[in-house]
């Protein structure tokens, strides 16, 4: 008689225990969403006015770096002296250098805003995944790209941390 009672209390609670439930039962598939990093940055570069006139320096002087290899190179075919074009060749390449320095400083800020704006959306939309549309994303409808729904929460989360706002 114990050993039957034994044996059905056993057996209760081995029914009980998830370890002996069925692990068939479907789970839900996963939610995946992308979105367009390049935009999205883009649109908070040109809303943070220290980047954007690390940016626009950066280029002017890329611009101007490129204009006197072109020189240089004419000046060597036609076997004439280059030394001034050296000169400020290497002073731009100076200031060039320390403002990608700056201009990577700007894109670790801006990169890690956008992460929190793509955690904060993908966590109110319960998303499973958000791949960029650049990384071996070939086509997926307009339906289920959240950029502009990230672009909104990075401008509640910067209305939010504005001094205006405290």
């Amino acid at each position: 008689m114990r050993r039957g009672l034994a044996i059905l209390v056993l057996a209760a609670t081995a029914s009980s225990c998830s370890y002996f439930s069925r692990k068939d039962a479907p789970s839900p598939p996963p939610v995946i969403r992308y979105m367009n990093l390049k935009a999205v940055y883009e649109f908070l570069l040109n809303r943070t006015r220290d980047a954007l006139e690390v940016k626009k320096k950066s280029d002017a002087i890329a611009d101007r770096m490129r204009e006197i290899e072109r020189e240089r190179r004419e000046r060597q075919e036609e076997k004439r002296e280059h030394a001034a074009l050296d000169d400020e060749y290497d002073r731009l390449r100076g200031d060039y250098d320390s403002l990608k320095k700056a201009m990577k400083g700007h894109k670790v800020k801006l990169l890690s805003r956008i992460d929190r704006a793509v955690r904060n959306v993908a966590k109110k939309k319960k998303i499973d995944f958000v791949h960029n549309i650049g990384d071996e994303l070939l086509y997926a409808r307009k339906e289920y790209d959240i950029s502009d729904e990230i672009v909104r929460e990075l401008v509640r989360i910067e209305d939010r941390s504005a001094p205006e706002s405290r």
